[in-house]
């Protein structure tokens, strides 16, 4: 069997032009990955233009209201000191406060027209599809019940 796929391979005869045809990626040196400090580093630069965002959409009367309300509620349940999981509790307390917000950010950004996102987002486009595939994670990580129960809305 390994005889027939030599006689194969040895009978096709290579394209002289696409052989002397060198594609750019067969010899660009490949690219490092970044480290965790830089991934984590690029992301808190997103802060600044996320929270911009945020306070644009709010106000903007393109962006339905009751999703308008549903962030707003969730702005006050982080300000609260009372929450679903105490903060005393190590990570836990934390990562509530980030599903919460997460859930926020992403049901405000997929109810506001992507014209008017675009619009209020100053960042690069590759940030706000960060933005956006952050949130969406975090949304995946809450129970499906209250998944199903605003996904109907």
């Amino acid at each position: 069997m390994d005889d027939e796929i030599v006689e194969i391979t040895e009978s096709r005869e290579l394209d002289p032009v696409l052989a002397k045809v060198d594609h750019p990626l067969d010899t660009a040196p490949p690219v490092p990955m970044r480290s965790r400090q830089e991934v984590i580093a690029e992301a808190l630069l997103l802060l600044p233009n996320l929270g911009k965002l945020l306070f644009r959409l709010l106000r903007d009367p393109r962006v339905p209201r009751n999703r308008r309300w549903v962030m707003a509620a969730v702005g006050a349940y982080l300000a609260s000191p009372i929450d679903l999981i105490p903060d005393f509790v190590p990570v836990l307390g934390t990562v509530d406060d980030l599903l919460v917000m997460a859930f926020g950010i992403d049901y405000l950004l997929k109810a506001s027209p992507p014209e008017v996102v675009i619009e209020h987002w100053d960042g690069s486009e590759d940030g706000l599809e960060l933005v956006r595939g952050l949130t969406a994670w975090g949304v995946e990580l809450l129970p499906s019940r209250i998944q199903r129960l605003f996904a109907q809305r």
